[in-house]
């Protein structure tokens, strides 16, 4: 078991663990076999899904991660949205040299077109982007070309590669992963963790 990955689910702005398709990857990614999972935790935004305060999301995932060097070798981190940015900022906030094995992010952004009053925070207060890539062994965003919140996909491409050495792979649909079974992260995750 000690290669075995311990995967963690960060949800989307207003959307817990059992909504869209954070159970149903579980269950496909159980199905397939194509890595070996030692667990598969949903870590939900706090205090409350529509109210993400970044203190409290990014303690939340780093308690569930906790600081073993050995263990978070194995840490694979999928953040949706929102999400994505409280992997960033708990790997921002880690000593160097807490590296996890991966960090796939889903819908990820670093700027909006057009963002909420409840989202602002997330993009006006900075974090330590080199640290947050110094701790992830490597970065994959997953975007697509039909996303009302990102309408240049290229752009959001070039901002991820320059500003976190990230890889980001453009998908023509579904928008913004909104869906109940998503098939672009399961092939991503598939791909991503199981090389």
């Amino acid at each position: 078991m000690a290669d075995n990955l311990r995967v963690f689910v960060l949800p989307m702005f207003a959307h817990g663990a059992n909504q869209l398709w954070y159970r149903w990857l579980q269950k496909r990614l159980e199905a397939r076999k194509k890595f070996a999972m030692e667990s598969y935790e949903i870590v939900e935004l706090a205090p409350s899904s529509d109210k993400p305060v970044i203190s409290e999301c990014v303690a939340k995932l780093k308690a569930a991660i906790g600081s073993d060097k050995a263990k978070l070798a194995r840490t694979a981190i999928i953040g949706h949205s929102v999400g994505a940015q409280v992997a960033l900022r708990a790997l921002s906030e880690m000593p160097a040299g807490s590296e996890i094995n991966g960090l796939l992010c889903i819908a990820g952004w670093l700027k909006l077109d057009v963002p909420t009053k409840a989202i602002r925070p997330w993009l006006d207060i900075p974090f330590d982007e080199n640290r947050a890539k110094a701790n992830a062994k490597r970065i994959l965003n997953v975007v697509s070309g039909s996303d009302a919140n990102q309408i240049n996909a290229l752009q959001v491409q070039e901002d991820w590669q320059k500003r976190l050495g990230a890889e980001v792979q453009i998908v023509r649909e579904p928008g913004h992963f909104s869906n109940d079974e998503e098939e672009d992260v399961l092939n991503a995750t598939l791909d991503f963790f199981g090389k």
